[in-house]
């Protein structure tokens, strides 16, 4: 299970303003709405929501991000609140909210349908959620994979990850409340001083790099491994001045029957 409270995630919660944005855009959320962001980590789709004249409720299991968020939304002058939560068993009462958001934190629940249900029951009967998920394609996608398959070669385990960006797979969840689906496409650009600083950013703040890389170490195939990713991403950079890729992501909107 990883720990988001190690690294320092809002490095990469930053990265992902845009996407943040994206989700927004999409939502329609209009003042006065009752929303929750659901594994909200440094708060970006919250805060944005809450911007709109939202009444936000940020919900997370690591309380090191919370305290971001909230120090993030006072800064800002925004009212919204934050509290430590899982996202499989919602402190909330049914029928709760219009809208339910999730940037790149539903999609790490360790049991997904338990997770995609909580989401459904906490909407009101006329609500919506929209939540983004990673298209497996790109360079970013290709070096996690490499860490992926090498953590699991060691460990012996690798647990099954639900394809959260498949319209499939996701509407047998769906099918269950009733509610549809509309994939909407998108691209997110990824900016490095060069592939060499991407990466060594990333192995000191992602709480994944965090946690695989000492798994890695002990085996003694780490330098073996990273040198692997670096090739990947020197290969797929789209900028020969710096560092640039372009990582192709999915947001579901689902949509209870009303």
């Amino acid at each position: 299970m990883i720990d988001w409270d190690s690294g320092h995630y809002e490095q990469t919660a930053a990265e992902l303003g845009p996407v943040a944005e994206h989700v927004l855009s999409l939502a329609e959320v209009q003042r006065g709405d009752q929303v929750v962001d659901l594994a909200t980590g440094t708060g970006n789709a919250a805060l944005l929501a809450a911007g709109a004249g939202a009444l936000v409720t940020g919900v997370d299991t690591a309380p090191r991000l919370i305290d971001v968020a909230r120090d993030r939304a006072l800064a800002k002058g925004i009212e919204a609140s934050f509290l430590v939560g899982d996202i499989q068993a919602l402190p909330f009462e049914d029928a709760s909210f219009d809208i339910a958001l999730s940037v790149f934190g539903l999609i790490f629940a360790a049991d997904p349908s338990r997770a995609f249900d909580e989401m459904i029951r906490v909407l009101r009967l006329t609500g919506r959620a929209l939540f983004s998920a990673w298209v497996p394609a790109g360079p970013i996608d290709a070096i996690a994979a490499t860490f992926g398959r090498a953590v699991a070669a060691v460990t012996g385990r690798r647990p099954p990850r639900f394809a959260w960006h498949d319209a499939d797979a996701v509407d047998v969840l769906a099918a269950r409340h009733r509610a549809h689906l509309q994939i909407h496409e998108g691209q997110l650009c990824i900016t490095a001083a060069s592939p060499e600083a991407y990466l060594d950013a990333n192995e000191q703040q992602h709480p994944v790099s965090v946690a695989g890389r000492p798994v890695l170490e002990r085996a003694g195939t780490y330098a073996q491994v990273r040198n692997e990713a670096l090739r990947i991403l020197r290969e797929g950079n789209e900028d020969p001045q710096a560092f640039r890729v372009s990582s192709p992501y999915r947001v579901v909107e689902v949509r209870r029957p009303g």
